[in-house]
């Protein structure tokens, strides 16, 4: 089959390589200038996507703020897998998100919003607390910030340092939120346009830079993941219960929910209404069922059911010197080689931000450059198996944690007593 990738920053870049190692034709665009090196000479390139359609079997929307131009292509025939302007909204509009939630009777932590930082300030000194600040939109998304004071001293300055740094031309839309002491979880599955299939992904992030949960918030170190058949309690009280609203605005992609989850409820916090990154790399592990052929049922409507191994899943993002700072990666990490790659390694470690010359590897685009992935019928085995397969790879002063799936060790159990295993 043909398919043809839209994207923005490049971000499928190891579904479309993964779509040509099945034996599929791929084209793939690439809109952002900054992410011009993203999958270069790994995947065909194209300048004008729409010039392209015609030639597709299946045309893939790997990000939100795509939707009426999805819309406009499935209005017209075409089979397309991406969300739609309802998907855009929920992930980009936290207000409207939570307002989704709450009319499906999903259980919310306390929270506000915000057009002013100043506003926030005041709020923030008048209730002293432990709060997390999320603000709407794509590129503001990495401006999260989840404070640690109990008088919410440390979220205080965050907001004065957003403030004078903020762009002046950027609107200013958050949300304060009450902190909740749980175990964050996601869970994930494909929508056909009327009703979810199986199974379920179930995921846990790992976005913090440093090993232990420290340092800044990264777009995701590492990821461990399991599918289960019907999702279980966290998919039925959350997730699950979007189904009229997708199948209301013929949704057909994935769409993930992140949620803190307690002894008492499971919270949701924010919907990602496309693939998950490294989450799509991690979800090619476990997947029995050839991607070209869940794809093109996704688009058309049929996909019910697809197969997977049984077994946990690790995804290690190995990243480039001077990450996650754009400015220092292009200056310490940029375009230095990939070494240690074979065609046969290279079905399990995901070229993500990375590109090729000369018959060599190289990195690029802002420094997320490969993952790795591991599995096994436990998660220590999974997280062995992603560690050493990691040293088959060099890359000149890469970074990484070193504790991915360590987790598991104490939440395992959590999970089973309050019934979310």
């Amino acid at each position: 089959m043909k398919f043809l990738f839209v994207t923005i920053f490049g971000e499928s870049a190891t579904l479309a390589q993964q779509l040509q190692r099945e034996g599929n034709q791929v084209r793939f665009y690439v809109k952002d200038k900054k992410m011009q090196d993203v999958a270069r000479r790994l995947v065909p390139r194209v300048r004008d996507w729409k010039t392209h359609k015609d030639w597709a079997d299946v045309i893939v929307f790997d990000d939100v703020d795509c939707g009426k131009e999805i819309e406009s292509l499935r209005n017209r025939g075409y089979l397309v897998v991406g969300g739609n302007r309802f998907g855009d909204r929920i992930e980009n509009d936290r207000l409207f998100a939570q307002k989704m939630m709450r009319e499906t009777g999903m259980k919310l932590p306390p929270s506000w919003r915000f057009k002013n930082f100043k506003t926030a300030a005041k709020f923030i000194k008048k209730r002293p607390k432990r709060y997390v600040i999320k603000v709407s939109g794509q590129p503001e998304r990495y401006t999260c910030y989840l404070g640690k004071s109990e008088d919410g001293f440390d979220l205080l300055k965050m907001i004065e340092n957003l403030e004078e740094s903020w762009p002046k031309k950027r609107r200013i839309d958050f949300i304060l939120q009450e902190w909740i002491e749980g175990i964050e979880m996601a869970t994930g599955a494909f929508f056909n346009g009327k009703e979810f299939a199986s199974p379920v992904n179930i995921s846990f992030e790992h976005k913090n830079f440093l090993t232990g949960g420290l340092g800044p918030l990264t777009g995701e170190m590492g990821t461990s993941m399991f599918y289960s058949e019907t999702g279980g309690k966290l998919f039925r009280e959350t997730l699950s219960r979007m189904k009229p609203y997708l199948a209301k605005t013929n949704y057909r992609g994935f769409i993930d929910l992140n949620c803190i989850v307690t002894k008492k409820a499971a919270y949701p916090i924010d919907f990602t209404a496309r693939f998950g990154y490294p989450q799509i790399d991690i979800q090619q592990e476990l997947h029995k069922t050839p991607w070209g052929e869940l794809l093109y049922k996704v688009a058309n409507g049929t996909l019910k059911h697809f197969d997977v191994y049984k077994k946990y899943a690790i995804g290690v993002i190995m990243g480039g010197a001077g990450m996650p700072y754009e400015i220092s990666y292009n200056k310490f990490g940029k375009d230095l080689p990939i070494l240690g790659l074979t065609h046969e390694n290279m079905a399990y470690i995901k070229l993500a931000q990375a590109y090729a010359k000369d018959g060599r590897f190289y990195t690029g685009g802002t420094g997320y450059v490969l993952t790795i992935n591991g599995s096994g019928k436990t998660m220590e085995a999974a997280k062995k198996m992603a560690y050493e397969r990691l040293k088959e790879v060099i890359i000149p002063n890469a970074v990484y944690r070193l504790d991915i799936g360590d987790h598991w060790k104490t939440e395992e159990a959590k999970l089973k007593d309050w019934g979310y295993l």
